[in-house]
């Protein structure tokens, strides 16, 4: 019975343990030990609490010691305990530096261990042991087992082994540098250890400065690339040191390939620090482009310095250049853009560049910052996407040959970044309708490197495919981010996918609550923050805040309208920056046929939003204001609301297709109000057209389309075109009384006859 006891109370005080309450799991287990004294897994737990606490530097305390002699009397009861001689020879080793000879007869004892982990810690811990103690030839010894033993036995991604397995060259050619003054043969372990990539930029510049003391220039320049592309420092002294002895090099006479590419790197990334302007890194392009007519590099960097200048006509020719030697990914995103800026078009791709998935994934998010924001317009919006969309493809699939198939350069190994890419993948995958593999390329993401937007994402891909269910735990996970990773703005835009998901999913009354939460937490924000807030700030909450109104308006078109329009009069009077509520009291009175009401609501609201407005709702705009007039018999200013609809739309796109042709029949429908029968036969031609390329079949649009293009015939005098035209309509629908009526009464120049032409 006791055992059975001292076994629930052991449980319990793991569970404890385990929950991250080390100081009452302390004190528990000191209670326990007073019946059980010798008890082995209560001394080892009290060891590793007090191990635990003695981390607290808050506290004055003696929990080192605690702990050390807890493992010390679990240890003279069990002489073989492996946990105890571990955390000993760590504490004595790591921290205390103290009792070294002990600790490493210790590791010693655990390197017959079964087991594979204990192992490798007790060689780790004993290998910086032999270092403090000045025996450098033992800790290589140890070093080169520990490379051993992470080759044999790689951690569970490729990944971790080359961070792992880099950390250990590196560790090892410093001490045959620094400690056995041998710099040949730490340059030769450096090497080795390229297979496995360095994460320190700093051992990069170690390198590469090594290689020149060694006369290896051709290798020097190529770690002086790799150092000069890691550096995440506006401007670094060490690197500007490197570029310095690189330039030196090449004032004596000393001049490679390697070198040069990493001098123009160098130049381009410390410009301002080093005084070139746009003149200086052209000429000194341009004198390498004659040392290296065949080499893409001198090319692509006056391409670049000219494309920064926004010499645009000059640029196209040296980036051309680079490319047709090989070129780079951002050379041929430039590329992109200046053949459009110069040639109004986009230019077929040929081949793309051979270039590193980091390069790629610059060369993405630069194409869409950059080119896209400057040169997207309605005609070739789609095309741009699918191009920006391939660089991230090219990006993605090179980290996947690292990460998941164990290929490709170890270089590669920038988890953070390839998790970023997945994102910005996944968002134009989303963009071109393909929802299954964003949302695959989401999860994947998120499993490297973790990050709210990623969730956010991922949220919007599952949405579009109808898995409420999975919207709703990804966006709740995403919005329990903190807050200084998360802004409240973005906050309320997860809550409001939450949101549409739940109301979706038909859980109405649920949706009404988490409503009236989300606004009760929009409202607080707001008055907490008025005087902080920014106009741009309250224009992107109230951006954010769309996406919770557009589920309050569907929760409210179950009601009446009249209560609809005094909900967002109300929402109005709270929140006056809130463009939303405009945008939805437009919709109401539209139905409501309060017309007049609904062009000041349209134009207030495209007052608020400004150019932030998407395609969607400027259709919309366009056409209820539109419309609006139209009905009111102000066929000027229906004319022009419904040109500017039409000018938003884009041909061939199915949705906007039939956009197109209501726009063309109203706009008929306008000129004919307007005795313009030119523009109405246009217009009416223009609908009948859309009927044609898209094979739809007659129906009463196409027959008011072609009836309207028969007036307007007649109107303008051309009897026989409108009476051939009516004549056609009879011949696919021969019962159309408005039609035969028409047929009738102008052969016989009835009741159209005084219509003449202006």
């Amino acid at each position: 019975m006791q055992q059975h006891q001292s076994k629930i109370d052991l449980e319990h005080l793991q569970s404890i343990y385990n929950e991250g309450d080390f100081l009452e799991c302390l004190k528990a287990t000191d209670f326990f030990l007073l019946v059980n004294p010798q008890n082995h897994d209560g001394l080892l737990l009290k060891a590793k609490c007090a191990f635990e606490l003695s981390f607290d530097y808050d506290t004055d305390n003696n929990f080192l010691d605690i702990a050390i002699n807890s493992f010390e009397e679990l240890l003279n009861l069990v002489p073989s305990h492996e946990e105890s001689m571990l955390y000993l020879a760590y504490i004595s080793i790591i921290i205390t530096g103290t009792n070294l000879s002990k600790a490493i007869s210790y590791c010693t004892q655990l390197t017959a261990s079964v087991h594979l982990d204990t192992r490798i810690k007790a060689i780790t811990y004993r290998q910086e042991a032999y270092f403090q103690t000045g025996e450098i030839d033992p800790s290589l010894k140890d070093l080169d087992l520990l490379i051993k033993l992470n080759q044999a036995h790689a951690l569970e991604t490729r990944s971790l082994t080359d961070q792992k397995l880099g950390d250990l060259y590196a560790k090892k050619a410093k001490l045959y540098l620094y400690h056995k003054n041998n710099g040949t043969k730490a340059l030769e372990i450096f090497k080795e250890g390229l297979a496995h990539g360095y994460k320190d930029v700093y051992i990069y510049i170690l390198v590469a400065n090594l290689a020149i003391d060694l006369q290896d220039y051709e290798f020097g320049g190529e770690i002086a690339q790799t150092a000069l592309f890691s550096s995440n420092v506006n401007v670094d002294e060490d690197l500007l040191s490197l570029y310095n002895r690189l330039n030196e090099l090449t004032q004596k006479g000393i001049i490679n390939q390697s070198i040069v590419y990493a001098m123009f790197i160098a130049r381009k990334i410390y410009h301002e620090h080093l005084g070139y302007d746009t003149v200086e890194m052209l000429n000194f392009a341009q004198h390498y482009i004659k040392v290296y007519p065949d080499w893409s590099i001198p090319y692509h960097y006056a391409g670049a310095a000219l494309y920064e200048a926004q010499s645009y006509g000059e640029a196209l020719s040296y980036l051309k250049e680079s490319l047709a030697h090989g070129g780079l990914a951002l050379g041929l995103q430039r590329f992109i853009e200046v053949t459009y800026r110069i040639n109004g078009q986009l230019p077929v791709i040929e081949k793309w560049p051979v270039d590193s998935p980091v390069m790629y994934y610059n060369a993405g998010v630069n194409f869409f910052e950059e080119s896209e924001r400057n040169i997207r317009n309605t005609d070739n919006a789609g095309e741009l996407l699918k191009i920006r969309a391939n660089f991230y493809k090219i990006s993605y699939d090179s980290f996947y040959e690292y990460f998941f198939n164990g290929k490709g350069n170890a270089t590669h190994n920038e988890p953070h970044i390839f998790s970023m890419c997945c994102n910005n993948y996944g968002i134009a995958l989303s963009e071109l309708g393909e929802y299954e593999t964003a949302v695959e390329v989401h999860k994947l993401g998120y499993t490297l490197s973790p990050f709210w937007e990623q969730l956010s994402s991922l949220a919007t891909a599952l949405f579009a495919l109808k898995r409420y269910e999975e919207v709703i735990e990804v966006a709740e996970q995403a919005s329990n981010y903190e807050s200084e990773y998360l802004g409240f703005e973005d906050y309320i835009d997860l809550k409001g996918k939450q949101l549409g998901a739940i109301y979706n999913l038909g859980r109405k009354e649920e949706a009404s609550n988490l409503l009236n939460l989300i606004e009760e937490e929009y409202n607080n924000f707001i008055s907490a923050n008025i005087n902080e807030l920014t106009e741009q700030d309250r224009f992107l909450l109230s951006q954010r805040y769309i996406v919770v109104q557009n589920i309050r308006h569907d929760l409210l078109s179950e009601n009446s309208l009249e209560n609809a329009v005094q909900v967002w009069q109300d929402q109005l009077n709270k929140n006056p920056d809130d463009n939303s509520s405009w945008y939805m009291l437009m919709q109401n009175y539209f139905q409501l046929k309060d017309y007049r009401q609904c062009i000041a609501c349209a134009d207030n609201y495209q007052s608020v939003k400004g150019t932030a407005i998407t395609i969607e709702s400027v259709q919309k705009v366009y056409y209820m204001r539109g419309m609006s007039y139209l009905y009111l018999g102000d066929h000027i200013s229906a004319k022009e609301n419904l040109n500017n609809l039409l000018d938003n739309c884009q041909p061939g796109i199915e949705t906007d297709e039939s956009t197109i042709c209501d726009t063309n029949i109203n706009l008929a429908q306008c000129s004919y109000a307007l005795q313009q029968w030119d523009e109405c036969m246009d217009f009416s031609l223009a609908a009948i057209a859309c009927y044609d390329r898209n094979n739809w079949k007659w129906d009463d649009i196409r027959l008011r389309a072609t009836l309207l293009y028969a007036d307007a015939c007649k109107a303008a005098g051309e009897t026989n075109a409108a009476i051939g035209t009516v004549i056609n309509i009879l011949k696919v629908v021969p019962d159309n009384e408005e039609a035969l009526k028409r047929k009738k009464e102008w052969k016989s120049g009835g009741l159209f006859s005084f219509l003449k032409k202006r």
